[in-house]
């Protein structure tokens, strides 16, 4: 539950920074934020839960920024007043992915504590 409140406060986030400051990524209306937080969010949580126990750290950011790199240029296409490029969706991948970094590092340690004692 906490991942999902991070991703849902973090992606709007991470978008509207964007927004701001790449040129290639030009958001005219507040819905799409809104549609890609609505499935970013829950398919990240769903990828944490599948990955975190069972694949390396690199690897869950590496399906992390795929992931989010193919469905925000999808987004970008399929959304009305939504204008992304793929260097666009390149860099709002990596922030993303930042962020996921340290969501992953949280769910790593947190798990590790419950599983030692």
């Amino acid at each position: 539950m906490q991942s999902l409140m991070i991703k849902i406060l973090g992606i709007p986030l991470a978008l509207i920074l964007a927004n701001f400051i790449f040129k290639s990524v030009d958001f005219e209306f507040v819905q799409p934020y809104i549609w890609i937080t609505v499935i970013l969010a829950p398919l990240g949580v769903l990828l944490e839960y599948i990955m975190v126990p069972r694949i390396s750290y690199s690897k869950q950011l590496t399906v992390d920024f795929a992931s989010s790199f193919v469905l925000v240029y999808l987004l970008g296409l399929a959304l009305p007043g939504v204008s992304i490029t793929l260097l666009g969706s390149f860099l709002i991948a990596i922030l993303i992915t930042c962020m996921e970094a340290m969501v992953h590092k949280h769910l790593i340690s947190d798990h590790l504590d419950h599983s030692y004692r």
